[in-house]
């Protein structure tokens, strides 16, 4: 069924860690065991799954409403076209060059010194078991005579940490095997390790650097930090915060339980507490090379534009997908690392952005329809509920509009759509029953019983609501759906964009909705108020990107500015479906050879893609991972927080999807 190479060990056992579907569904889990084993423990091959059968959606006669022309399809001769995107790839190649990179390794160390240093480590754990008490003190070169920085040696045995110690010497190979030798014997984590132990031990190297008083500076997962009080204290290396997914305030309440002190101790006058930088590398299960890490993770620091890369990236998020779903059909909604947990919570739009990413590719490939047709009845018969002609989707008490369009788009996209047809119709009139004459929406069903902010959700709503309409349209032919989508993306080009920079409640949640919206009618109608609109509002949202790696190198290409935190915190869905829009509107930048945005949205995508690619779970950075199986592929929300919810991924993978769309 897929072309994956095989022969990686211990394969039917992790897989059976997590994929376990219903038993009737047996043969649809001995079907996907290849790919589940290529993403669990890192094939070097990626899954092929594009391939399949086509499948015609069902066409109906249009109905009523004004005739708009099919698809205009706006080209140029095939030099000039040439010759512009070279003279946008151009200047694109130079901004990247110019890109300023720090080392942030303030020892200078090299690969091989790092390999020297582990080496070393390796060394002490092997002389303690033989029962050696002479150390030869040649393999303490004079090189590192005068280093005596403090560090820390890190034990793991299959991604469990089983010891932690530091030393300090005025050579630092010897503080290396000093802190080893100490570790051997740490007894903290159930036990220390054993002979039977020494085949899977993979060490981890600390390298503390100069302190600095605690102060707004300190930076999670990069800095490390220590405690003094009243003749008590404890030292945290960097790493602790991003394995456990602490807080800044969580975080100085344990250092001060280490301390043997109370809790928040850390706020006491007589207090004094510091941060320093880290240098950190390790030998891991995932890799023969040693790595070194970068607020624990493995980072590319300059951006590359590599399609290849890009669609072996979409393949992993796509595998991980399929691998996330429950045995009953849902798409597990969120997942703590850290403490190896599914979260209890749950959100429909999310679910069934999911459901239609599935929907998309079952229609592609027959060998997901059965896992399609299980996740869509799954959805239905929880969630869908009906009121005479009209269908909504019903949770925790309310009827959103954002869950109803997402719903339509689901079945609209099934490759069983007929089954669905009904359904989508229903989905379809409660939309239009939520719209108003002027075209604008009502974000509720059925309301809940809290106090809400209508406006600010239909930032969301309106856009996912119009699009669900652009895409039933698609699939009946009919303009009356056709006829209401233009009428509210009227609506909000006049509500949201016409006066969008006096707007004090401009909110960028609505952007990368409205930016598909406007790039289809646009291609439907040919009316150029829609290419107005979708640069005014994709010129506005590259205003929030990083796009000098500062003061992080790893915050480079986010969509994130600390200076507007009124449009929310970091966080990886929002980039990825930022993203999404930015590459809509490249392509009808290219559609006008607008060349100066073609430049300023490819550079855009180039970062975002970036951004994403680095926070995607694979190899090395799941170093401190008991069950790597279930987070491979999948994109974490973001640099400093482990978590996965699915549309972190699910975003991510239709923002990939679209830009290989365009470049490939």
């Amino acid at each position: 069924m897929f072309n994956i190479q095989a022969g990686i060990k211990n394969r039917k056992k992790t897989i059976m860690l997590q994929i376990e579907l219903k038993k009737k569904y047996t043969i649809l889990v001995l079907a996907f065991l290849p790919l589940f084993s290529m993403l669990f423990l890192g094939c070097k091959e990626t899954a092929d799954i594009s391939g399949g059968i086509d499948i015609e959606p069902p066409q109906e006669e249009g109905s009523t409403g004004e005739e708009f022309p099919e698809v205009i399809d706006i080209t140029e001769t095939e030099e000039p076209q040439k010759d512009l995107e070279a003279a946008v790839d151009g200047k694109l190649e130079e901004f990247i060059a110019s890109l300023y990179i720090p080392d942030d390794d303030f020892l200078g160390l090299d690969y091989e010194d790092k390999e020297y240093l582990l080496g070393i480590a390796y060394q002490a754990v092997e002389d303690y078991f033989k029962g050696g008490t002479e150390v030869d003190e040649s393999i303490f070169p004079v090189k590192y005579d005068g280093i005596d920085n403090k560090v820390f040696i890190g034990f793991r045995v299959k991604g469990d940490k089983k010891g932690s110690y530091s030393a300090r010497e005025d050579n630092l190979a010897r503080s290396v095997y000093t802190a080893a030798r100490r570790t051997v014997e740490d007894d903290r984590f159930e036990g220390s390790i054993t002979q039977e132990d020494l085949y899977d031990l993979k060490i981890e190297v600390f390298i503390l650097g100069e302190e600095i008083a605690f102060d707004d500076n300190y930076e999670k997962g990069i800095h490390g930090v220590r405690l003094e009080k009243d003749g008590s204290g404890a030292t945290f290396y960097n790493s602790v915060a991003i394995e456990e997914n602490y807080s800044t305030v969580k975080l100085l309440q344990r250092l001060c339980l280490k301390a043997g002190l109370s809790e928040n101790c850390s706020v006491d006058e007589s207090a004094d507490l510091y941060y320093f930088p880290t240098i950190h590398f390790a030998s891991t299960r995932f890799s023969d090379q040693i790595t070194t890490f970068y607020r624990c993770n493995v980072i590319q620091k300059r951006p590359e534009f590599d399609l290849e890369k890009i669609k072996g990236s979409l393949d992993m998020a796509e595998g991980w997908m399929l691998v996330n779903m429950d045995e009953d059909g849902y798409f597990n909604y969120e997942y703590y690392p850290y403490a190896e947990d599914y979260a209890q919570g749950n959100n429909m739009i999310r679910q069934l952005m999911s459901s239609k990413w599935l929907a998309d590719k079952a229609s592609q490939n027959k060998d997901l329809k059965i896992l399609h047709k299980v996740n869509m009845e799954y959805v239905l018969d929880n969630w869908y509920r009906e009121d005479g002609d009209l269908g909504y989707i019903y949770f925790s008490g309310k009827s959103k509009l954002g869950a109803m369009a997402m719903a339509l788009r689901a079945v609209s996209a099934s490759p069983y759509y007929k089954d669905y047809e009904d359904i989508a119709l229903k989905l379809a009139s409660t939309i239009l029953h939520l719209t108003n004459d002027d075209g604008s929406m009502n974000a509720w069903y059925i309301e809940p019983d809290y106090v809400y902010d209508e406006e600010r959700l239909m930032r969301f709503y309106s856009g996912e609501a119009i699009l669900a309409l652009l895409d039933y349209y698609d699939i009946t032919g009919d303009d009356r759906w056709l006829d209401a989508a233009v009428r509210s993306q009227d609506f909000y080009i006049a509500d949201y964009i016409e006066d969008m920079e006096q707007d004090e409640d401009y909110y960028p949640a609505f952007i990368p909705w409205h930016s598909q919206c406007l790039n289809r009618l646009y291609k439907i109608t040919g009316d150029k108020k829609y290419v107005d609109a979708i640069f005014k509002i994709s010129d506005k949202i590259l205003e929030i990107q990083n796009q000098d790696g500062k003061p992080y190198i790893d915050f480079l290409g986010r969509f994130y500015n600390p200076n507007m935190p009124e449009y929310g915190s970091p966080h990886s869905a929002s980039t990825s479906v930022y993203l999404e829009g930015v590459a809509y509107a490249y392509e009808i930048a290219e559609m006008e050879q607008d060349q100066e945005r073609m430049y300023e949205y490819k550079k855009s995508i180039v970062l975002g893609v970036h951004n994403l690619m680095n926070l995607q779970y694979k190899g090395a950075d799941m170093y401190y991972l008991a069950e790597p199986q279930r987070v491979w592929g999948a994109v974490r929300v973001g640099v400093e927080d482990s978590r996965i919810r699915i549309d972190t991924t699910q975003h991510t993978i239709d923002a990939f999807r679209k830009i290989l769309e365009l470049f490939e």
